[in-house]
């Protein structure tokens, strides 16, 4: 159950990092009544979730692997917790930073510059987390995560770009 945990804090983390900026995108994730069929972004949304299922059926993660991943990520948790509620809660002072009127452009800044330290030190972190699990993996795991970076990052400059000319 702990491994779960650690790796809930780790997927929190990177998508938090992913979705930074989605907030600035009509008030939020999801329009305020929950509709997610008003989201502009929906088909990128559903695209990336997607992209998840079937990358996670393309890695075919061995057991042996999950638990190796696991120990790894259980034996820095005392370093993953702190981390990921900083850079929560600087995400969360950024938007409430936005809402906020009138609005105040030096605590926006303020806000934007924590969010970006937080960011820096989860990327830190987790640099040191996917150099001790590279041996876990195999070569072409790397490779179809590397294939899916790349998409993810293709397929978001492509709607940004479907944005501009709508």
């Amino acid at each position: 159950m702990r491994t779960k945990q650690i790796a809930a804090i780790v997927t929190i983390v990177a998508m938090v990092t992913a979705t930074g900026s989605a907030w600035a995108f009509h008030g939020g994730f999801f329009h305020r009544d929950g509709d997610l069929d008003k989201y502009p972004g929906k088909r990128l949304l559903m695209g990336h979730v997607g992209r998840l299922l079937v990358l996670k059926s393309q890695l075919n993660v061995t057991e042996d692997q999950k638990k190796k991943i696991g120990e790894i990520l259980k034996g820095h948790t005392d370093e993953i917790v702190p981390v990921a509620k900083t850079l929560l809660d600087n995400r969360k002072h950024l938007r409430e930073a936005v809402l906020k009127e009138p609005a105040d452009e030096k605590a926006i800044r303020a806000a934007a510059e924590d969010l970006t330290k937080s960011v820096a030190d989860a990327s830190i972190l987790a640099a040191k987390l996917i150099a001790e699990a590279r041996p876990v993996l195999t070569t072409r795991q790397w490779e179809v995560l590397h294939e899916a970076g790349d998409g993810f990052h293709k397929a978001t400059i492509d709607w940004l770009d479907q944005l501009r000319e709508n």
